[in-house]
């Protein structure tokens, strides 16, 4: 039962290692600073601290690219209902987000139609977007959003779409792909959240930068904090933390439990043939060859081990789908995953029971007759 439990765990735990995020996360540094509504009431004094720290942060040694959002992906973000112009539907709510125009080159995101985002875009000109392609899948069906428009609420200005880039699953590896629209931070009249994540992206370790980083910040504003200071592959690891405690601790019960099956095999097997240890004796006397003897002890660990097989098959059917709701698409009634957990379980009885046999094969009948 255990086996079979961590070999669920593990196969889901393989596949959410696998899953593809969208956008690349080595040698990517994020960080939250959050600021103050005191000192920074408008969304226009926010944006102009960011783009200043952005030109000082461009100019420190190994830095790439940078950018700055409400918030980056695994991090957060928001959410808002739209109508789009000639779609009947109403009820359109994707994830939105308010981004620099390095933020598509800093997290590595791919443009799949039309162009990414300018200095240009900006007030007063007129707004725009960039939507993923799950917005095109399920709002527009397949359709080319570019040049569409749509608009957050009737007294709303109209945003035109002139970019389509890959899918980012915001949430994380488990989580789906959501439709998604990027709004130009420079546009701050488009959105009614507060810039607060910046992010860098260096030649080398990033977390070399993160003092030189903060001493930029503070030499804007001494009072800022800086919280949040991670990579984005230290990220990833939390948001799997869970899983992956899932996945070791079974795998640390499974492997308490083959060994104790083994020595329970291995100790019931030697004590049965020193019992029996006469019998063979008189069977090798009577013409038994070593293997015929080697195949008598085998014969009785091949029971032990197909009871045991059938009871935690049984077990492993009944109490896995107590666990369905944890693994990751990977159904409870695996069968490659059964199938390799009655292997291993019977290869390794198969192992511990040779060292009885070939002791009971290896028995000298003068011996075992003087002994009775």
């Amino acid at each position: 039962m255990l086996l079979i439990g961590a070999g669920l765990f593990l196969k889901s735990f393989t596949l959410i290692m696998g899953m593809d995020l969208g956008f690349r996360t080595e040698r990517l540094l994020a960080m939250n600073i959050n600021l103050p509504e005191l000192h920074y009431r408008t969304a226009e004094q926010r944006l102009q601290f960011f783009q200043e720290l952005e030109r000082r942060v461009s100019a420190l040694p190994g830095v790439q690219s940078i950018a700055f959002a409400n918030r980056f992906p695994l991090r957060g973000g928001w959410s808002s209902g739209i109508s789009i112009d000639g779609v009947g539907e109403t009820n359109l709510s994707p994830d939105s987000q308010a981004v620099s125009t390095g933020y598509f080159e800093t997290l590595a995101v791919s443009l799949v139609r039309g162009r990414r985002l300018t200095p240009a875009d900006r007030l007063p000109g007129p707004h725009v977007a960039i939507v993923n392609q799950a917005f095109a899948r399920q709002y527009l069906n397949g359709g080319d959003p570019i040049g569409r428009r749509f608009r957050r609420g009737s007294n709303a200005p109209w945003v035109e779409i002139v970019g389509l880039v890959n899918d980012v699953r915001r949430g994380g590896k488990t989580k789906d792909i959501r439709p998604q629209v990027y709004l130009p931070a420079a546009q701050t009249d488009a959105y009614p959240v507060r810039l607060a994540d910046f992010a860098v992206r260096t030649a080398g370790d990033p977390r070399l930068l993160v003092n030189a980083i903060q001493q930029q910040v503070w030499s804007l504003d001494k009072d800022l904090p800086v919280t949040g200071v991670r990579t984005m592959e230290e990220i990833i690891s939390l948001s799997v933390s869970a899983q992956r405690f899932q996945m070791l601790l079974l795998t640390l019960f499974a492997g308490v439990a083959v060994a104790l099956a083994l020595i329970g095999i291995f100790g019931v097997l030697s004590y049965g043939v020193n019992q029996r240890m006469n019998e063979l004796g008189i069977r090798v006397a009577l013409g038994a060859r070593p293997r015929e003897i080697l195949g008598l002890v085998l014969k009785q660990a091949g029971v032990l081990i197909a009871v045991g097989v059938v009871l935690g098959l049984a077990g492993a059917l009944a109490l896995t789908r107590l666990v369905a709701s944890l693994l990751f698409h990977v159904q409870a009634y695996d069968w490659a995953t059964y199938a390799a957990a009655v292997v291993m379980l019977a290869l390794s009885g198969v192992a511990a029971a040779l060292i009885p046999a070939r002791r009971g094969a290896r028995v000298d009948p003068i011996v075992a007759l003087r002994y009775e």
